[in-house]
């Protein structure tokens, strides 16, 4: 009986034994892999986002010239104009760099002067002055004719 005590006894600690974790080897961790893939995200949107800046300030130099050079050296003649003659109805248009008339548009530059504007015809390098009535009303002369024109608004 005290042999087979003892061989009880033994067999509890083997069984507790068996229940206790059994020890793990250590290992170095490991570092994590760096990814390639963001490193591509990162680069693209950083290109992407020069690329939107350079766009963006293109536009605003554009949209400055073009708000800032009217005030500096308006130009009354700019836009569309309509006379009454003999032949019938004429119509003229100014843009900035150019004149449209008898359905040809022809590059121009002007002269503008406190009354009158001198507009060149840079394909013919022929002028013509056309003097200043008003703000809705401009004149010019022509072969002894006088011309009056009328803002289209």
């Amino acid at each position: 009986m005290f042999d087979d005590k003892k061989i009880q006894k033994k067999e509890k600690s083997r069984q507790s034994q068996s229940l206790k974790p059994k020890t793990v080897r250590k290992t170095s961790a490991s570092r994590p892999r760096k990814r390639t893939a963001q490193k591509q995200v990162v680069k693209t949107s950083l290109v992407f986002k020069l690329f939107m800046g350079a766009i963006i300030a293109l536009l605003m130099v554009i949209a400055l010239k073009y708000i800032i050079e009217p005030l500096i050296s308006p130009n009354p003649l700019l836009g569309k104009w309509r006379t009454q003659t003999a032949l019938g109805i004429m119509e003229i248009e100014f843009d900035r760099q150019s004149m449209s008339s008898f359905g040809t548009k022809n590059p121009v530059s002007y002269d503008v002067e406190e009354n009158k504007v001198i507009v060149f015809d840079d394909t013919i390098k022929v002028g013509n002055t056309y003097k200043i009535i008003d703000q809705n009303t401009i004149s010019t002369e022509s072969g002894g004719y006088k011309t009056v024109y009328k803002r289209v608004r």
